[in-house]
């Protein structure tokens, strides 16, 4: 059973990937072209009498730079994409939410959707396996994104949000504006194979809370008093770090 939630949560990964495929090439696409146009500059400024040593440096300066960005977004799917076994570590929510929405960004400006992130400084850190994580809050904020894509005339935000709940517990609330969760469906969002979504096969919901809830934690939705939903995960404090 363990191995086959394993699969299926490896199987979750890469369809959320393949729905940020225009963002990451736009995520991609930016550092590689300023590469190669930094490197057009340096042809030219080769083939003068004599090069400027300063301007040369600044030149390669951004091109290790630029690199390291487009090394980065592709470090960040790799990890997503794997396979392999379980790694129940002491980790940071907040790092978490920041890698997530680092990953997104891109998806998010496509969609003309406005993120905002609040995190709780003090976060204590939880006990789990990170690349599962990082797999439930992506499900949630393409969720959010989804929910937001038929025209709307208010602000279209997506709000991140790290706290505390009580001693032992700590979360994070994905908050969108869209249309929220219709009366017949609330009952059976988290349910597998159901979806209300077009293209969508009802899998992700029911794999992100089955990853939860292996971590101990709890997953809930409901819809926000001022229109759209927030979709929350609180997770056991890890004892051992906190002592």
């Amino acid at each position: 059973m363990q191995r086959l939630r394993q699969e299926l949560a490896h199987i979750g990964r890469v369809s959320a990937l393949g729905e940020l495929t225009a963002s990451l090439a736009h995520e991609l696409n930016q550092p590689l072209t300023a590469i190669l146009n930094n490197a057009q500059v340096a042809q030219q400024l080769l083939k003068s009498d004599a090069v400027d040593v300063v301007e040369m440096r600044e030149i390669l300066d951004d091109i290790v730079a630029d690199d390291k960005r487009a090394a980065d977004v592709i470090r960040r799917v790799r990890l997503l994409l794997k396979k392999g076994d379980l790694e129940y570590v002491p980790l940071d929510l907040n790092e978490i939410v920041a890698e997530v929405a680092r990953l997104v960004t891109g998806d998010a400006a496509i969609r003309d959707v406005s993120m905002r992130l609040t995190v709780d400084p003090d976060l204590p850190s939880v006990r789990g396996d990170r690349v599962q994580l990082q797999q439930v809050l992506l499900n949630l904020v393409l969720n959010g994104l989804d929910a937001m894509g038929e025209p709307a005339t208010g602000d279209r935000i997506l709000g991140l949000r790290t706290f505390r709940d009580g001693e032992t517990f700590v979360g994070v609330a994905v908050r969108d504006s869209g249309a929220g969760i219709a009366a017949q469906d609330a009952d059976h969002i988290f349910e597998p194979l159901y979806t209300t979504k077009r293209e969508g096969i009802g899998m992700g919901l029911a794999i992100a809370r089955t990853i939860v809830g292996a971590h101990g934690g709890r997953l809930t939705a409901e819809n926000n008093a001022d229109g759209g939903a927030t979709f929350r995960f609180v997770l056991p404090v890890d004892e051992a770090a906190a002592r």
